[in-house]
């Protein structure tokens, strides 16, 4: 297609203030393929980039990230991804623009009838990722802090490997609703429930097997340490943005945690979570249908992200959708 046709693309030229430039349409490099975007989520990570709560950024910014879209040329030395393939991308950026090219090795083949707005590959490989490296086990006790988009694909995850009790907490009760339809045995909400009572009283006063701060704030932090039984797992999964946090690391070495990382970074890795957490997509193991709750268009970028930032009661995820 090459460098002479041109595409609309979203930049972030400082906080709050996406704007919609004109540019070339990428060519793909050698083992890239160019993708015609179908969509591309909105994810937590970017919301402080957007908000500006994140210090020291240069901008504009080309962001953008969960991209899934239609193969449209391939580079040189390609031969398992040909024109027509439809696929979920694993990209660093660029995302919010009509055209992205990527290395092949970072595709996953969709089948013909995935739709591409659930098709989501980065945020579900997080998912599968965070759930892979707490290992857990046959009927173990889980207790999630913060049901949001990725908090509710985790329920599900949990589920297939077998959990005990599964134990969601969120402070809005329609994403406690969700997370029952997604699997959670218990639904707590911490604005009228003692959630740490709650839950030692489900764990025989014990406390759960695996606990996971699924909401990057220093609240849910706090919860999700007072959850866990002693030498248990705790992970923290939720994206932290803005001040450092602060722990109670006398009770963390009391209780002999199992502290576990939830985030990856090698692009390995990510595959990995990728193509797992998409093949039980496409067998209907996983439910995406009802957490992907706001489609807009690319011109109504900034109200995608102001959505994603102020969660109203009916928000899970948005999601830009291209023609």
């Amino acid at each position: 297609m090459g460098n002479a046709q041109k595409m609309k693309a979203a930049i972030l030229q400082e906080p709050g203030k996406f704007e919609i430039e004109t540019r070339d349409i990428p060519t793909p490099g050698h083992f890239q393929a160019l993708i015609k975007t179908g969509v591309c989520g909105v994810c937590t990570s970017e919301l402080d980039m957007w908000t500006g709560d994140a210090k020291g950024l240069e901008y504009p910014r080309f962001i953008g990230h969960e991209v899934a879209g239609t193969v449209v040329e391939v580079g040189d030395g390609v031969t398992d991804i040909t024109p027509g393939d439809r696929v979920a991308v694993f990209a660093e950026g660029r995302g919010y623009a009509e055209y992205i090219t990527e290395d092949i090795d970072r595709l996953y083949v969709l089948q013909d009838d995935t739709p591409f707005d659930i098709a989501l590959g980065e945020p579900i490989a997080c998912s599968v990722n965070g759930v892979t490296k707490l290992d857990p086990q046959f009927n173990d006790n889980i207790a999630i802090v913060g049901t949001g988009f990725m908090g509710l694909i985790m329920i599900q995850l949990f589920k297939i490997r077998g959990a005990g009790k599964i134990i969601a907490i969120d402070t809005r009760d329609s994403m406690l609703t969700l997370a029952k339809n997604c699997g959670a045995t218990h639904m707590l909400n911490p604005t009228d429930q003692d959630v740490v009572s709650e839950v030692k009283n489900l764990t025989d006063g014990v406390g759960v097997d695996i606990g996971i701060e699924a909401a990057g704030k220093q609240v849910t932090l706090d919860t999700a340490a007072q959850l866990v039984r002693m030498e248990g797992k705790l992970e923290i999964f939720g994206f932290h943005q803005g001040d450092p946090r602060n722990i109670n690391l006398a009770h963390w070495n009391w209780m002999a945690f199992q502290i576990v990382n939830g985030h990856s970074r090698s692009s390995h890795i990510y595959m990995d979570g990728m193509n797992t957490g998409l093949q039980l997509l496409e067998a209907g193991k996983l439910e995406m249908d009802d957490l992907v709750t706001h489609r807009l268009p690319l011109t109504e970028i900034n109200n995608a992200f102001r959505m994603a930032t102020k969660k109203a009661d009916d928000f899970v995820k948005s999601v830009i959708v291209f023609e």
